[in-house]
Order: C-alpha cells, then sequence, then structure tokens
C-alpha cells in the first residue's frame, strides 16, 4: 500500500495520498478540489524494498 505525493495544478498544494495496487485512484486536491493533480517523484517510489535502505541512507545523489 504505497503512499505516493501529489502536486495540485491549480493552486500547487502538495500532499499525499495512499494508493492501493489495482487502484484507478480518482485523486482530488484536498485544499481546492481540483482534479488537475501532478503525481510527484520522491525517492521512496524510485528506491524501493530491494535496496534494502531508507531514503535517508541513500548514496550521495540519489536523495
Amino acid at each position: 500500500m504505497p503512499i505516493f505525493e501529489f502536486q495540485c495544478d491549480s493552486c500547487k498544494h502538495e500532499f499525499e495520498k495512499l494508493v492501493f495496487a489495482g487502484d484507478t485512484p480518482d485523486i482530488t486536491c484536498p485544499e481546492c478540489k481540483s482534479r488537475e493533480v501532478t503525481k510527484k517523484m520522491s525517492a521512496v517510489s524510485f528506491m524501493g524494498k530491494s535496496m534494502g535502505t531508507c531514503a535517508a541512507d541513500a548514496p550521495k545523489g540519489f536523495s
């Protein structure tokens, strides 16, 4: 059950959302209720479990 980071394209509010595998999420900004949101890239989302470390322990250039 990953938590993804999003940014609203309308008001620029940043927020997190729990998205279940296989779901097609209907993501709306909690501030302005816009559906125009962009999923942000975060260190946790591209490092994954396979590295066995947390984002704070990542090699230089990955955080």
